[in-house]
């Protein structure tokens, strides 16, 4: 059934207004923030809403826990759609677990829920879409439930495979956050329910299984299904501030909220979309999101320039030993930077080609790949053994081979390539190494990379080293302080005239060497204008350098997104630029 659109929301917390304000001043926002959410649902018009549990904030052995039950009814009883509730720890109980001091879920913590939400698990249909939700918290109790959700699942999604429904399912506890075989910890599922869960997902080819308990975006995928853990619509995590290389935020990262929001999901005849919506934790009628429901929902537009990725963007973090995984060591992957690019739906991504330089990074390639993500891998020099076997192993995981290359290498670079042409099955790009500075300087010591747009005997030059034409496209530089319009132009007029096409790197503002540039609003300027150029130049690839701040080293700027991961007015920019400009070209 295409065309379905559905909802998921994750990890409300809802409580009274005047609990535990002293410790965070943000659990006051708890009722409004889900208000919020619940009115922009309402304006979405999703098929249905599913919540992944952690409703209320008050654990079921609390006194409060009931009327705060009652309160967060009162909140979702104004959906003019459906709303099926999964089971959170703070719900019924945490999973069991030995290493932490809460109580774990217990057969008399069902009751309140039951009542106000329904049961724990359960499914239903939606033409050829089968949806699952499972109670996580009981996995590994031996409860008699347990078993019988256990023989009950293997049922529900036999018969739906059977009938050969697309199948969708929703829980609280991701049953892993980096990899199927991880240590246990806080924010995953134990042994042996993890093995079963994930064998009966393999099995009957789940599409996606949507998670929350995290309260920060993840994502995984393992063979045909995709795992996705959503952000909370409360508050964040602050044990995961340390996915940040800059110090939290208000509430020591409790409170970022820039991180919270929801998904909207809509079924496609192949595979779904995810829409990532952020509530920037707004509060009130008068409240609006940071990016008009109509250009997030509208599916019609794409960015039309990419992004070179110069921080890390897939780097594993090693979570110290405290807090909620006293005993264990945590590893999370930083999938941070994903959410803005799949809210700004940037598709072209430019890395250096380290980042694919082992099989599992590959892999993360290609699927994202598969997801629409075009890579270009930048290398240096003459390609060594080790960048040609990278090469060679792509399989689908890049687009593009771009060369910097040291002026006086020209020559070798354009004979290795003439041997080596038949067996790269990929468009291969190639710019110079150039120095960034003014040219009274007598040393520079940081360089770039690009021809200059503007006449640059070096296109020439190339060309006349590049007779087998293994070549198909030259990288151009815009500075920072060129106009964009113009550059591109003549850019694209250059590479035409050599026999070539156009990838043309668009630096973003910056100030001197040790002065931080600051200025969003020239930033967000500069991007629309290049938005503008791409656009009206389509057969040029455009990049914008770079996506996120860099607030240490040389050249201290900012990006579209800052070190926390939270998007900047540019980024904001580009998103509406790039809406508005596809219509009025009529993409």
């Amino acid at each position: 059934m295409t065309g379905l659109r559905f909802v998921v929301v994750a990890d409300s917390h809802i409580r009274f207004p005047d609990d535990d304000v002293e410790t965070y001043p943000s659990n006051s926002l708890m009722v409004a923030r889900n208000e919020f959410v619940v009115d922009v649902c309402n304006r979405i018009g999703p098929a249905f809403v599913v919540h992944l549990g952690d409703i209320v904030h008050p654990l079921p052995v609390e006194d409060a826990h009931e009327a705060a039950v009652q309160l967060a009814a009162g909140v979702y009883d104004r959906l003019e759609m459906p709303i099926h509730f999964v089971a959170g720890n703070h719900d019924i109980g945490d999973k069991p677990n030995a290493y932490v001091a809460v109580p774990p879920v217990a057969e008399e913590n069902y009751g309140v829920f039951e009542r106000f939400w329904g049961e724990p698990y359960k499914s239903f249909d939606s033409g050829d879409l089968h949806f699952t939700l499972i109670d996580t918290p009981v996995l590994n109790s031996g409860f008699q439930r347990e078993l019988d959700q256990r023989a009950w699942l293997e049922a529900d999604l036999a018969k739906a495979s059977a009938a050969g429904r697309r199948i969708f399912m929703f829980t609280h506890y991701p049953p892993f956050i980096r990899e199927a075989n991880e240590n246990v910890h806080y924010d995953n599922l134990a042994e042996p329910a993890r093995s079963r869960l994930l064998q009966l997902i393999e099995q009957h080819q789940v599409e996606a299984v949507f998670s929350g308990h995290v309260h920060n975006f993840l994502y995984n995928h393992l063979g045909r299904t995709e795992f996705y853990v959503l952000p909370s619509t409360g508050f964040t995590r602050p044990d995961y501030s340390e996915l940040a290389a800059v110090l939290p935020d208000s509430e020591n990262g409790r409170d970022d909220p820039a991180k919270l929001g929801f998904f909207v999901i809509d079924v496609l005849a192949d595979g779904h979309r995810v829409t990532p919506i952020r509530t920037n934790g707004a509060t009130g009628e008068a409240a609006s999101l940071p990016v008009s429901l109509a250009t997030s929902l509208d599916s019609q537009w794409q960015s039309p320039v990419g992004v070179t990725l110069r921080h890390a963007w897939m780097s594993d973090i090693d979570f110290p030993t405290a807090g909620l995984d006293e005993f264990t060591r945590k590893t999370v992957r930083n999938d941070a930077t994903l959410p803005a690019l799949w809210e700004a739906r940037v598709n072209d991504l430019r890395i250096p080609i380290g980042d694919a330089a082992t099989p599992e990074a590959r892999d993360r390639l290609r699927h994202l790949a598969g997801r629409g993500a075009r890579f270009t891998l930048v290398s240096v020099g003459v390609p060594d053994e080790p960048t040609l076997g990278i090469i060679s192993q792509l399989d689908g995981a890049a687009t593009r081979w771009e060369i910097a290359t040291p002026v006086g290498s020209f020559a070798q670079i354009a004979a290795a390539l003439a041997t080596i042409g038949d067996k790269v099955d990929l468009p291969v790009a190639v710019g110079p190494i150039t120095p960034i500075g003014s040219s009274d300087e007598a040393v520079h010591h940081f360089v770039s990379t690009g021809f200059d747009p503007q006449d640059d005997p070096l296109v020439d030059e190339w060309a006349g080293f590049d007779t087998a034409r293994s070549v198909r496209e030259l990288v151009f530089r815009v500075a920072p302080e060129a106009g964009i319009s113009g550059s591109v132009e003549s850019a694209h007029r250059a590479a035409t005239e050599a026999g070539y096409s156009a990838v043309v790197l668009i630096d973003l503002p910056r100030s001197s060497e040790s002065t931080t540039f600051e200025d969003d609003r020239a930033l967000a300027d500069r991007v629309a204008e290049a938005v503008g150029a791409a656009l009206a130049h389509r057969e040029a690839a455009i990049f914008l350098d770079s996506f996120m701040d860099h607030d240490r080293s040389y050249y201290p700027r900012h990006g579209l997104i800052d070190r926390h991961h939270n998007p900047r007015p540019g980024l904001v920019r580009l998103i509406e630029e790039s809406s508005r400009g596809w219509i009025t070209a009529g993409n």
